[in-house]
Protein backbone atom coordinates (compact mmCIF):
# COMPACT_ATOMS: atom_id res chain seq x y z
CA UNK A 1 0.00 0.00 0.00
CA UNK A 2 1.15 3.60 -0.47
CA UNK A 3 3.13 5.49 2.24
CA UNK A 4 0.88 8.29 3.89
CA UNK A 5 1.68 11.24 4.96
CA UNK A 6 0.99 12.22 8.63
CA UNK A 7 0.49 15.68 9.92
CA UNK A 8 2.91 17.16 12.60
CA UNK A 9 2.38 16.79 15.93
CA UNK A 10 1.18 20.26 17.57
CA UNK A 11 1.65 21.09 21.77
CA UNK A 12 -1.39 19.67 23.46
CA UNK A 13 -3.91 22.21 24.77
CA UNK A 14 -5.15 21.66 28.24
CA UNK A 15 -7.39 24.09 29.64
CA UNK A 16 -8.51 24.34 32.81
CA UNK A 17 -12.24 24.13 34.18
CA UNK A 18 -13.39 27.39 35.25
CA UNK A 19 -16.92 26.96 34.98
CA UNK A 20 -19.33 27.99 37.54
CA UNK A 21 -22.02 24.82 37.35
CA UNK A 22 -24.96 27.27 37.49
CA UNK A 23 -23.66 29.52 35.25
CA UNK A 24 -21.83 29.52 31.53
CA UNK A 25 -23.46 29.09 27.53
CA UNK A 26 -27.19 27.35 27.18
CA UNK A 27 -28.38 25.51 24.30
CA UNK A 28 -30.61 28.77 23.99
CA UNK A 29 -27.73 31.24 23.58
CA UNK A 30 -27.66 32.55 20.26
CA UNK A 31 -24.81 31.74 18.12
CA UNK A 32 -21.69 34.11 17.19
CA UNK A 33 -21.60 35.29 13.86
CA UNK A 34 -19.73 32.86 11.14
CA UNK A 35 -17.23 33.47 8.39
CA UNK A 36 -19.85 31.91 6.04
CA UNK A 37 -23.50 33.05 7.71
CA UNK A 38 -25.28 30.56 5.63
CA UNK A 39 -23.86 27.54 7.14
CA UNK A 40 -25.06 26.85 11.07
CA UNK A 41 -22.74 26.09 13.96
CA UNK A 42 -20.56 23.39 15.23
CA UNK A 43 -18.27 21.91 17.20
CA UNK A 44 -14.80 19.53 17.63
CA UNK A 45 -13.16 17.17 19.36
CA UNK A 46 -9.75 17.26 21.20
CA UNK A 47 -7.24 17.29 18.13
CA UNK A 48 -4.59 14.96 18.92
CA UNK A 49 -1.64 14.38 15.68
CA UNK A 50 0.97 11.92 15.19
CA UNK A 51 4.54 13.58 14.40
CA UNK A 52 5.04 14.09 10.60
CA UNK A 53 6.04 10.45 9.22
CA UNK A 54 5.92 7.97 6.76
CA UNK A 55 4.12 5.12 7.59
CA UNK A 56 2.19 2.14 5.77
CA UNK A 57 -1.34 1.70 6.95
CA UNK A 58 -0.61 -0.98 9.53
CA UNK A 59 2.01 1.37 11.14
CA UNK A 60 -0.28 3.96 10.63
CA UNK A 61 -2.89 2.13 12.90
CA UNK A 62 -0.89 1.23 15.16
CA UNK A 63 0.62 4.43 16.04
CA UNK A 64 -2.94 5.47 15.85
CA UNK A 65 -3.86 3.39 18.85
CA UNK A 66 -0.92 4.79 20.74
CA UNK A 67 -2.21 8.47 20.08
CA UNK A 68 -6.11 7.36 21.19
CA UNK A 69 -4.35 6.01 24.48
CA UNK A 70 -2.44 9.05 25.33
CA UNK A 71 -5.95 11.10 24.62
CA UNK A 72 -8.25 8.86 26.61
CA UNK A 73 -5.48 9.08 29.93
CA UNK A 74 -6.64 13.27 29.96
CA UNK A 75 -9.87 14.03 30.46
CA UNK A 76 -11.01 17.13 31.14
CA UNK A 77 -13.36 18.24 34.04
CA UNK A 78 -16.19 19.71 33.44
CA UNK A 79 -19.69 21.15 35.10
CA UNK A 80 -22.98 19.78 33.74
CA UNK A 81 -24.67 17.20 31.16
CA UNK A 82 -26.47 17.74 28.06
CA UNK A 83 -29.56 15.38 26.66
CA UNK A 84 -29.66 13.39 23.15
CA UNK A 85 -30.05 14.73 19.99
CA UNK A 86 -31.19 14.21 16.57
CA UNK A 87 -29.00 13.74 13.46
CA UNK A 88 -28.21 17.24 11.86
CA UNK A 89 -26.44 17.97 8.65
CA UNK A 90 -23.85 20.39 7.96
CA UNK A 91 -22.31 19.41 4.59
CA UNK A 92 -24.21 19.25 1.42
CA UNK A 93 -24.82 15.94 -0.36
CA UNK A 94 -22.22 16.45 -2.90
CA UNK A 95 -19.67 17.43 -0.36
CA UNK A 96 -20.54 14.49 1.81
CA UNK A 97 -20.23 12.27 -0.70
CA UNK A 98 -16.08 14.17 -1.53
CA UNK A 99 -15.51 13.45 2.11
CA UNK A 100 -16.50 9.79 2.17
CA UNK A 101 -14.39 9.04 -0.83
CA UNK A 102 -11.31 10.97 0.38
CA UNK A 103 -11.19 9.25 4.09
CA UNK A 104 -11.75 6.01 2.41
CA UNK A 105 -8.63 6.60 0.58
CA UNK A 106 -6.86 7.68 3.34
CA UNK A 107 -7.57 4.93 5.41
CA UNK A 108 -8.77 2.42 2.68
CA UNK A 109 -10.60 -0.77 3.12
CA UNK A 110 -8.91 -4.64 2.78
CA UNK A 111 -9.62 -7.77 5.17
CA UNK A 112 -10.98 -4.42 7.22
CA UNK A 113 -13.10 -1.49 7.06
CA UNK A 114 -12.15 1.96 5.89
CA UNK A 115 -12.63 4.62 7.06
CA UNK A 116 -15.97 5.42 5.06
CA UNK A 117 -17.55 2.16 6.90
CA UNK A 118 -15.75 3.39 10.11
CA UNK A 119 -18.19 6.33 9.68
CA UNK A 120 -15.44 8.65 9.58
CA UNK A 121 -17.41 11.33 7.37
CA UNK A 122 -20.48 11.15 10.16
CA UNK A 123 -17.65 11.55 13.13
CA UNK A 124 -16.20 14.86 11.59
CA UNK A 125 -19.73 16.08 10.61
CA UNK A 126 -20.73 15.86 14.30
CA UNK A 127 -17.75 17.13 14.78
CA UNK A 128 -18.79 20.58 13.09
CA UNK A 129 -22.07 20.97 14.10
CA UNK A 130 -21.69 20.34 18.10
CA UNK A 131 -22.42 24.22 18.85
CA UNK A 132 -26.23 23.76 16.57
CA UNK A 133 -26.95 21.58 20.11
CA UNK A 134 -25.59 23.90 22.65
CA UNK A 135 -22.12 22.18 23.04
CA UNK A 136 -23.09 18.63 23.16
CA UNK A 137 -20.90 15.60 22.39
CA UNK A 138 -18.15 17.99 22.14
CA UNK A 139 -17.19 15.69 25.57
CA UNK A 140 -18.44 12.32 26.39
CA UNK A 141 -19.96 11.92 30.05
CA UNK A 142 -19.45 8.24 31.33
CA UNK A 143 -17.83 6.73 33.15
CA UNK A 144 -19.36 3.44 31.61
CA UNK A 145 -20.65 2.86 28.03
CA UNK A 146 -22.45 -0.22 28.73
CA UNK A 147 -20.31 -2.36 26.26
CA UNK A 148 -19.24 -4.69 29.59
CA UNK A 149 -21.83 -5.74 32.63
CA UNK A 150 -21.53 -5.41 36.28
CA UNK A 151 -18.93 -7.44 38.04
CA UNK A 152 -20.85 -10.30 40.63
CA UNK A 153 -18.70 -10.07 43.96
CA UNK A 154 -19.68 -12.70 45.54
CA UNK A 155 -19.13 -15.38 42.71
CA UNK A 156 -15.98 -13.49 41.56
CA UNK A 157 -17.65 -13.71 37.76
CA UNK A 158 -19.44 -11.52 35.00
CA UNK A 159 -22.88 -10.53 35.82
CA UNK A 160 -25.50 -10.24 33.34
CA UNK A 161 -26.37 -6.66 34.67
CA UNK A 162 -25.71 -3.71 32.58
CA UNK A 163 -24.97 -0.27 33.26
CA UNK A 164 -26.49 2.33 31.01
CA UNK A 165 -24.32 3.80 28.29
CA UNK A 166 -23.45 7.30 29.70
CA UNK A 167 -21.10 8.07 26.75
CA UNK A 168 -24.55 9.19 25.29
CA UNK A 169 -24.89 12.30 27.58
CA UNK A 170 -22.50 15.06 27.31
CA UNK A 171 -20.48 17.46 29.36
CA UNK A 172 -20.78 21.27 29.41
CA UNK A 173 -17.11 22.31 28.61
CA UNK A 174 -15.58 25.18 30.83
CA UNK A 175 -15.82 28.80 29.37
CA UNK A 176 -12.37 28.91 28.36
CA UNK A 177 -12.94 25.12 26.60
CA UNK A 178 -15.45 26.23 25.24
CA UNK A 179 -14.11 29.78 23.67
CA UNK A 180 -11.16 27.50 22.28
CA UNK A 181 -13.21 25.39 20.41
CA UNK A 182 -15.31 28.16 18.85
CA UNK A 183 -12.14 29.94 17.86
CA UNK A 184 -11.29 26.25 16.01
CA UNK A 185 -14.67 25.94 14.14
CA UNK A 186 -16.08 29.51 13.47
CA UNK A 187 -12.91 31.30 13.19
CA UNK A 188 -10.71 33.61 16.22
CA UNK A 189 -12.90 36.39 14.68
CA UNK A 190 -16.01 35.10 14.95
CA UNK A 191 -15.60 33.62 18.13
CA UNK A 192 -14.41 37.40 19.86
CA UNK A 193 -10.49 36.35 20.26
CA UNK A 194 -8.84 39.97 20.39
CA UNK A 195 -7.08 41.01 17.45
CA UNK A 196 -4.11 41.72 19.42
CA UNK A 197 -3.95 38.08 20.98
CA UNK A 198 -4.53 36.92 16.82
CA UNK A 199 -1.62 39.42 15.76
CA UNK A 200 0.82 37.66 18.35
CA UNK A 201 -0.06 34.20 16.52
CA UNK A 202 0.54 36.14 12.64
CA UNK A 203 -3.13 36.39 12.28
CA UNK A 204 -6.56 35.20 12.91
CA UNK A 205 -7.87 31.36 12.79
CA UNK A 206 -9.97 30.31 10.37
CA UNK A 207 -12.52 27.65 11.55
CA UNK A 208 -13.01 24.59 10.60
CA UNK A 209 -15.98 25.14 9.17
CA UNK A 210 -14.96 27.39 6.37
CA UNK A 211 -11.93 25.01 5.85
CA UNK A 212 -13.85 21.87 5.05
CA UNK A 213 -16.30 23.26 1.94
CA UNK A 214 -13.28 25.70 0.59
CA UNK A 215 -10.78 22.29 1.34
CA UNK A 216 -13.51 19.78 -0.09
CA UNK A 217 -14.00 21.97 -3.13
CA UNK A 218 -10.56 22.12 -3.21
CA UNK A 219 -10.05 18.44 -3.84
CA UNK A 220 -12.79 18.34 -5.93
CA UNK A 221 -10.99 20.73 -8.77
CA UNK A 222 -7.98 19.23 -8.53
CA UNK A 223 -10.31 15.80 -9.52
CA UNK A 224 -12.03 17.49 -12.39
CA UNK A 225 -9.11 18.59 -13.77
CA UNK A 226 -6.81 15.90 -13.21
CA UNK A 227 -9.13 12.98 -14.10
CA UNK A 228 -12.26 15.22 -15.38
CA UNK A 229 -14.96 14.10 -12.89
CA UNK A 230 -15.55 15.73 -9.60
CA UNK A 231 -13.58 13.11 -6.83
CA UNK A 232 -16.21 10.63 -5.33
CA UNK A 233 -17.23 9.93 -8.99
CA UNK A 234 -13.48 8.49 -10.11
CA UNK A 235 -12.47 5.16 -10.08
CA UNK A 236 -10.33 3.94 -6.88
CA UNK A 237 -7.47 4.13 -9.10
CA UNK A 238 -7.89 7.67 -10.05
CA UNK A 239 -8.71 8.65 -6.43
CA UNK A 240 -5.67 7.04 -5.33
CA UNK A 241 -4.17 9.27 -8.07
CA UNK A 242 -5.71 12.58 -7.15
CA UNK A 243 -5.04 11.83 -3.64
CA UNK A 244 -1.29 11.72 -4.29
CA UNK A 245 -1.56 14.93 -6.30
CA UNK A 246 -3.01 16.67 -3.20
CA UNK A 247 -0.07 15.06 -1.11
CA UNK A 248 2.59 17.13 -2.90
CA UNK A 249 3.70 20.62 -2.12
CA UNK A 250 2.36 23.60 -3.47
CA UNK A 251 -1.19 21.69 -4.37
CA UNK A 252 -3.08 22.76 -1.44
CA UNK A 253 -2.19 25.84 0.71
CA UNK A 254 -0.93 25.61 4.04
CA UNK A 255 -3.11 26.81 6.79
CA UNK A 256 -1.13 29.82 8.77
CA UNK A 257 -2.38 29.41 11.83
CA UNK A 258 -2.08 25.56 12.04
CA UNK A 259 0.96 24.90 9.75
CA UNK A 260 -1.47 22.51 7.83
CA UNK A 261 -2.74 21.35 4.59
CA UNK A 262 -6.60 20.51 4.73
CA UNK A 263 -5.62 17.12 3.45
CA UNK A 264 -3.22 17.14 6.89
CA UNK A 265 -6.53 18.54 8.81
CA UNK A 266 -8.94 15.18 6.95
CA UNK A 267 -6.26 12.77 7.95
CA UNK A 268 -6.17 13.80 12.01
CA UNK A 269 -9.83 13.85 11.60
CA UNK A 270 -9.31 10.07 9.88
CA UNK A 271 -7.24 8.89 13.61
CA UNK A 272 -9.68 10.41 15.42
CA UNK A 273 -12.78 9.21 13.94
CA UNK A 274 -11.51 5.53 13.64
CA UNK A 275 -10.08 5.11 17.21
CA UNK A 276 -12.51 7.57 19.00
CA UNK A 277 -15.19 6.04 21.16
CA UNK A 278 -18.32 5.44 19.25
CA UNK A 279 -20.50 7.79 20.85
CA UNK A 280 -18.65 10.26 19.19
CA UNK A 281 -19.88 9.08 15.37
CA UNK A 282 -17.04 7.36 14.16
CA UNK A 283 -15.04 3.68 14.63
CA UNK A 284 -18.72 2.15 14.36
CA UNK A 285 -19.33 -0.75 16.25
CA UNK A 286 -16.21 -0.57 17.44
CA UNK A 287 -14.36 -1.57 14.31
CA UNK A 288 -11.66 0.81 14.21
CA UNK A 289 -10.42 -0.93 18.24
CA UNK A 290 -10.86 -4.46 16.78
CA UNK A 291 -8.32 -3.75 13.96
CA UNK A 292 -5.83 -2.69 16.63
CA UNK A 293 -6.62 -4.89 18.82
CA UNK A 294 -7.84 -2.84 21.84
CA UNK A 295 -11.11 -3.60 23.28
CA UNK A 296 -12.08 -0.42 24.28
CA UNK A 297 -13.16 0.53 27.91
CA UNK A 298 -13.68 -2.74 30.01
CA UNK A 299 -15.16 -1.11 33.26
CA UNK A 300 -16.98 -1.74 35.43
CA UNK A 301 -15.84 -5.12 34.40
CA UNK A 302 -12.15 -5.31 34.61
CA UNK A 303 -10.02 -8.04 34.36
CA UNK A 304 -9.72 -9.21 38.06
CA UNK A 305 -12.58 -9.55 40.13
CA UNK A 306 -12.88 -10.27 43.64
CA UNK A 307 -15.28 -13.08 45.19
CA UNK A 308 -16.39 -12.50 48.61
CA UNK A 309 -17.23 -16.80 48.45
CA UNK A 310 -13.67 -17.34 47.29
CA UNK A 311 -11.70 -14.68 49.43
CA UNK A 312 -9.82 -14.26 46.62
CA UNK A 313 -9.44 -12.70 42.78
CA UNK A 314 -10.57 -14.60 39.98
CA UNK A 315 -9.37 -13.96 36.54
CA UNK A 316 -11.50 -13.86 33.55
CA UNK A 317 -10.76 -16.85 31.64
CA UNK A 318 -10.68 -14.46 28.44
CA UNK A 319 -8.47 -11.63 30.26
CA UNK A 320 -5.93 -14.08 32.07
CA UNK A 321 -3.63 -11.46 34.15
CA UNK A 322 -0.83 -14.06 36.03
CA UNK A 323 -1.08 -17.18 32.96
CA UNK A 324 -0.65 -16.37 28.61
CA UNK A 325 -3.14 -15.25 26.78
CA UNK A 326 -4.95 -18.42 25.23
CA UNK A 327 -4.10 -17.72 21.68
CA UNK A 328 -0.57 -17.80 22.52
CA UNK A 329 -0.32 -21.60 24.33
CA UNK A 330 0.79 -23.93 21.69
CA UNK A 331 -0.67 -27.25 21.21
CA UNK A 332 1.66 -28.80 23.83
CA UNK A 333 1.19 -26.27 26.52
CA UNK A 334 4.18 -24.46 25.91
CA UNK A 335 4.15 -20.52 25.97
CA UNK A 336 3.87 -18.99 22.31
CA UNK A 337 4.24 -15.38 22.18
CA UNK A 338 2.84 -13.80 19.31
CA UNK A 339 5.52 -12.10 17.44
CA UNK A 340 5.52 -8.22 16.44
CA UNK A 341 5.23 -7.57 12.37
CA UNK A 342 7.50 -6.00 10.65
CA UNK A 343 5.00 -3.24 10.78
CA UNK A 344 4.67 -2.81 14.25
CA UNK A 345 8.51 -3.80 15.64
CA UNK A 346 9.52 -0.63 13.22
CA UNK A 347 6.60 1.23 15.44
CA UNK A 348 8.20 0.20 18.37
CA UNK A 349 11.63 1.17 17.71
CA UNK A 350 10.57 4.44 16.73
CA UNK A 351 8.80 5.04 19.67
CA UNK A 352 11.63 4.13 21.61
CA UNK A 353 14.17 6.31 19.76
CA UNK A 354 11.58 9.24 20.13
CA UNK A 355 11.41 8.28 23.84
CA UNK A 356 15.06 8.25 24.74
CA UNK A 357 15.67 11.90 22.27
CA UNK A 358 13.03 13.33 24.91
CA UNK A 359 14.64 11.79 27.78
CA UNK A 360 17.92 13.89 26.70
CA UNK A 361 15.81 17.24 26.43
CA UNK A 362 14.23 16.69 29.52
CA UNK A 363 16.17 14.72 32.08
CA UNK A 364 13.61 12.56 34.57
CA UNK A 365 10.61 12.76 32.23
CA UNK A 366 8.26 10.12 32.55
CA UNK A 367 6.39 8.32 29.86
Amino acid sequence: MRNLKLPKLPREFLLPDTTDPGKGASADSPPPALQNPERSLTAALPLHLLRAARLTRRQFLFASGAVAALASATQPRVARAFFFWKRERFFTDAEFATLEALVDRILPPDQDPGAKDLGVAVYIEELLITFDRGGAGLYRRGPYSGRTPYPNYRLGTPSSRFPENEFLRSIRPSRLQELYWRAELYGSQAAGIPPELDATQGGPLIGLRDLYPQGLASVDAVATSTAGQPYAQLSVADQDRVLAQLDSPGVLPVDPRRGKTFLDLVIQHVLEGSFSAPEYGGNRSTRGWQMLGVEGDNQPLGYSIFSFELGTYRERPDHPMSTPNPDEIAPDGSLAPKPLTPDGAAVQQSITQLSGFIGQLLPGACF
